[in-house]
């Protein structure tokens, strides 16, 4: 297929901007991948289920079992979304500084502000790594902070931080996706790329992967390409989180690796680790480029 032709098909694909994609299921859930989850909508899993959802380009939800998630803004410039029951997690690979993610779990809201890794549950909120701040008061909170409301905003460091199913489950994707833009880098032309970041969906994986403009490293010590982009060797990084008794929910993914996100010439990745995927019975959306909205700045990493 020719260049032009090529890239006629990807625009083809251009989709409503909004977040709540489903890129992931497995086990039993009562969302579908490919599924688009509308604003006020939930996604629920039972015991054994996890899902994983597109945010903005460049950052995912990962839902664990028991979970319930709602998603309050869809719009790109105002994610929002509440966890409702069970762990949730949110890796950010890139993020737009004018436009935090808004999370709240129990009476706790917090904003997303840099890349990094995050947990909520439970009305506690977990910096693994990056940086949170505070809706109402502009608090920050750094790696290591766990931060609740007791009559007012608390915060206890973590030195060591036990590595649940559902961290597994999140690096376990992390690696499979920077796979897949591993590979939709290698083949595409610099010029297949556009303005702004976006999700780019990789047939020979089923999911979508993010596309960057250049060379990104994912907090879990994976690298992300822009189209055309020459690859480096992959490289893997020490684990700073206990994993413990934790065990992976399938496959043999490692337990999460240092967190050490940004806009970084250097290595990541490593090959995809399997994971079994059961999704419940529903219908597939088209594959399609998900791309940010061209009126939005493009995001900073740090």
């Amino acid at each position: 297929m020719s260049s032009t032709l090529l890239m006629f098909a990807l625009m083809q694909y251009v989709v409503s901007v909004k977040a709540g994609l489903v890129n992931h299921v497995q086990g039993t859930a009562n969302v579908v991948e490919m599924e688009q989850v509308r604003q006020g909508h939930s996604i629920e899993t039972a015991d054994n289920g996890y899902a994983e959802v597109l945010l903005t380009p460049g950052s995912f939800l990962r839902v664990g079992g028991n979970s319930s998630v709602v998603l309050d803004g869809v719009d790109l410039e105002s994610v929002s979304l509440r966890v409702l029951e069970g762990p949730a997690v949110i890796e950010v690979i890139d993020i737009n500084k004018k436009h935090p993610i808004k999370v709240t779990t129990g009476n706790l809201s917090m904003n997303i502000i840099a890349t990094g890794i995050y947990r909520f549950e439970d009305g506690v909120a977990t910096v693994i790594n990056g940086k949170l701040r505070t809706v109402d008061s502009g608090l920050t909170y750094g790696k290591g902070w766990q931060i609740f409301i007791k009559d007012n905003y608390r915060a206890r460091k973590a030195e060591t931080l036990q590595a649940t199913s559902l961290d597994v489950y999140s690096q376990a994707r992390s690696q499979t996706i920077a796979e897949a833009n591993a590979a939709l880098a290698a083949s595409l032309s610099p010029s297949y790329g556009f303005t702004d970041p976006y999700w780019l969906f990789a047939p020979s994986f089923g999911y979508y992967t993010f596309m960057p403009h250049g060379h990104f490293r994912s907090p879990y010590g994976f690298s992300y390409y822009a189209a055309g982009r020459r690859l480096v060797v992959p490289q893997r990084y020490p684990s700073t989180v206990d994993a413990g008794s934790s065990r992976p929910p399938s496959g043999n993914a490692s337990a999460p690796s240092t967190p050490s996100g940004g806009n970084e010439n250097g290595g990541g990745g490593g090959a995809p680790a399997p994971v079994t995927v059961s999704t419940p019975a529903g219908e597939r959306s088209a594959p399609a480029v998900y791309i940010e909205s061209k009126s939005t700045p493009v995001g900073a990493t740090q």
